[in-house]
């Protein structure tokens, strides 16, 4: 179970104008938005059951929000005990079972809903529309599903309570039909109770090992002497470069150039580190859930490309990369 991903899918979630949000006369986009404000502005607790192909966890969701911030826990109910907290852009994870403890900026506001940007309004890549309505943990909810329009793109189907417009299922489909990832509410309940001090970490004892992981934004900026770029021919059709930097995250350590591509919804990050001795690595590509991470190397650096997206838009990308040396 990627207790990180159940983290980022009940993490941020996009705040859109209420105003914007239901002057718009299209039911399947207004629907939408009245989802991504609930999910993010409403307190409440629940079980949910979240599948990824043959592995199924159940986890505890406390959500809250605060003086314009979010605070979430998410305890997993079965197997080795872990815990993530969400303050804000903060995530810490505990595992107890390691005794360590990793604390790192979110560094974008995906989730569940939220793992849409805005853009899922304006994409010609994706249709958003209305399906059945349903029943689930005792609520009645309506369906919506974002439908790509190739293969390059996962299918997201999402079951909204017609009551609170809380999200209770959430369902990623590949161009095959075949659901990646799953995640639905057994039990989900509005709560009155919740505050910031509900949120705190459990105490830990002196032989807890704690890490920052520092993301983007994170880091020294370091003069780049080669030039990475990708073909737009090659690139899967829609996604573009949105973001590039190059960073040095310890210091002394090698750089690393970090690209952000998207499609307006779908998002994936490429990172290139350079090291003094030439990397060799055979390509690997690993699946967890819906994520898809390629690791490859390619004129001595170590290039790893991962996103919430198939395998060939992965593949595609990397075979978009190109280098060349900067004189």
């Amino acid at each position: 179970m990627r207790v990180a991903s159940i983290a980022g899918l009940l993490g941020g979630v996009l705040l859109l104008p209420a105003a914007q949000a239901w002057a718009t006369p299209d039911p399947a986009q207004a629907l939408f938005s009245q989802m991504q404000h609930a999910a993010r502005t409403l307190d409440y607790r629940g079980i949910f059951v979240y599948q990824d192909g043959a592995s199924l966890s159940t986890l505890k969701v406390e959500h809250a929000w605060h003086g314009g911030k979010e605070f979430e826990r998410l305890v997993s109910q079965d197997g080795a005990r872990r815990e993530v907290l969400v303050d804000g852009d903060l995530v810490t994870y505990v595992r107890p079972s390691t005794k360590s403890v990793v604390i790192m900026h979110r560094d974008s506001r995906t989730g569940l809903p939220g793992r849409f940007a805005s853009e899922v309004r304006a994409t010609p890549y994706y249709h958003l529309v209305l399906g059945e309505t349903k029943r689930i943990a005792g609520q009645t909810c309506r369906m919506l599903v974002l439908k790509p329009i190739d293969q390059y793109r996962y299918q997201h189907r999402m079951c909204v309570a017609v009551d609170n417009h809380l999200p209770l299922e959430s369902e990623v489909i590949d161009h095959q039909g075949n659901p990646v990832e799953r995640l639905l509410f057994t039990d989900i309940k509005l709560a009155t109770d919740l505050n910031p001090s509900a949120f705190k970490p459990p105490v830990l004892g002196p032989k807890y090992t704690l890490r920052w992981v520092k993301t983007s934004g994170a880091g020294s900026r370091v003069d780049d002497d080669s030039h990475w770029s990708f073909k737009p021919t090659v690139l899967p059709p829609g996604f573009a470069l949105r973001a590039a930097q190059t960073r040095r995250f310890i210091a002394g350590g090698d750089p690393v150039r970090h690209f952000v591509l998207s499609d307006g919804v779908a998002t994936v990050s490429v990172f290139i580190a350079t090291h003094q001795h030439p990397v060799q690595t055979s390509p690997n590509m690993e699946r967890s859930g819906a994520l898809n991470v390629l690791t490859t190397d390619a004129h001595g650096a170590l290039i790893t490309i991962m996103g919430e997206v198939p395998r060939v838009t992965v593949q595609h990308i990397a075979n978009a990369l190109t280098y060349s040396k900067v004189r």
